[in-house]
């Protein structure tokens, strides 16, 4: 009996020793995983804030399969996050969080800061479709969302939004594939292209009733709505000519060289169109409650929010010009403050010595006062397919 217990005894002892030895041995293996995946990730601390950082650049490469996500600030400070097999890249800030959205119907990444502490910490489910855009709203966050309801040959997209009485609601179904909103006098302003016409819309959706109505404009087909800003209180459009399928070439005539402007009073729904002479137009922005844009010929044209010229000045000498007129280069996105215009470019091909460039420039005359490169962490051959770029507010 007594030898027996000393057996049991031993045999319990041998049993708590490798029990000891396999936590140990997996203790040991989550710190190395742990030490690993902070690595990966350039982890310097969880909760890292964002006052630091002026921008957020993301940039896609299908070759890789891998989004990289870049917090910078205008004397070069760079922090990076690489998301193997993460197929995304598009921002929005809201508050101390920075949401990255993917191009699918998969879960989306969030910041909380400039870091976050594990693989799966902040993904949040919040919408089950394809986010075609997302743009600040008057009570959250207003995104552009894909369907997929096995419709061929069609683009079907939603609207989430919250409305003036705060609630969260989704607008009805339209075959259109929605490209930008903008909100203002409890109604969302919203462009979108129809796949079969070839056509583009522009269309506002009432907060009231939840439903989407087009604007009355004299030649609705004319425009690609490439700009869509708030100016003086008006929602004004830019758009290039729009070539559609049906368009012969007597239309095509007409449309060419037109750039069409539009100018829409939220509140009465009343519109103002007119037309400017020129082939194509770059971008437009917001300038001391004026419209400006800039044509494919360098000219920075200026126009009120009823659509009365202003000025006009020829940039074809400048900094500004140059950039736009780079053959090598693609510019990605175009953002603006008050006093800044934005610019992010990225190579045309693949390069292993930066993603791209952050130029600023002044946003009354346009001169160039600051350029940031955006390095490769790793010196291998990177292409970029798609990049956004993010101004960061409220800081």
């Amino acid at each position: 009996m007594y030898n027996r217990s000393k057996e049991q005894e031993g045999g319990s002892l041998m049993k708590s020793k490798k029990l000891r030895i396999f936590i140990l041995f997996s203790v040991g293996l989550l710190v190395l995983g742990l030490g690993f995946y902070s690595k990966k990730y350039q982890l310097e601390k969880s909760t890292e804030e964002l006052d630091k950082y002026d921008y957020v650049v993301s940039s896609y490469s299908y070759d890789d399969q891998q989004t990289k996500l870049f917090f910078l600030n205008n004397q070069g400070q760079v922090r990076e996050h690489n998301f193997n097999g993460f197929k995304g890249g598009r921002l929005y800030q809201e508050g101390k969080k920075i949401y990255v959205y993917s191009f699918g119907s998969r879960l989306n990444e969030v910041f909380h800061g400039a870091t976050f502490s594990t693989p799966y910490f902040g993904k949040l489910s919040f919408t089950k479709y394809a986010t075609l855009f997302v743009t600040k709203g008057e009570k959250g966050r207003i995104e552009g969302l894909s369907v997929e309801d096995g419709k061929v040959g069609l683009l079907t997209s939603r609207l989430r939004y919250t409305n003036p009485k705060n609630n969260e609601l989704m607008s009805p179904t339209i075959d259109l594939g929605l490209s930008k909103a903008l909100e203002a006098d409890s109604k969302i302003f919203v462009t979108g292209f129809d796949l079969p016409s070839t056509e583009m819309y522009f269309l506002y959706l009432d907060e009231e009733t939840n439903e989407l109505k087009r604007l009355n404009l004299n030649d609705p087909y004319q425009s690609d709505f490439q700009e869509l800003l708030m100016v003086d209180e008006k929602v004004m459009t830019v758009g290039n000519p729009n070539f559609t399928r049906f368009d012969d070439e007597k239309k095509r005539e007409e449309k060419e060289n037109k750039i069409s402007l539009a100018s829409v009073d939220p509140k009465t729904l009343e519109v103002k169109e007119e037309t400017y002479e020129a082939k194509r137009v770059l971008f437009a922005y917001p300038f001391k409650n004026r419209l400006r844009f800039l044509t494919s010929d360098y000219r920075l044209v200026e126009y009120s929010s009823d659509l009365k010229a202003i000025a006009e000045k020829d940039l074809s000498a400048t900094e500004l010009a140059k950039f736009f007129s780079d053959a090598d280069s693609k510019v990605q996105a175009i953002r603006y403050t008050e006093d800044k215009l934005i610019v992010l470019m990225t190579p045309e091909k693949s390069s292993s010595q930066a993603v791209g460039i952050i130029a600023e420039f002044d946003a009354d005359n346009l001169t160039l006062k600051n350029q940031v490169t955006i390095p490769l962490s790793e010196h291998k051959e990177w292409k970029t397919e798609f990049a956004d770029l993010l101004v960061l507010e409220d800081r």
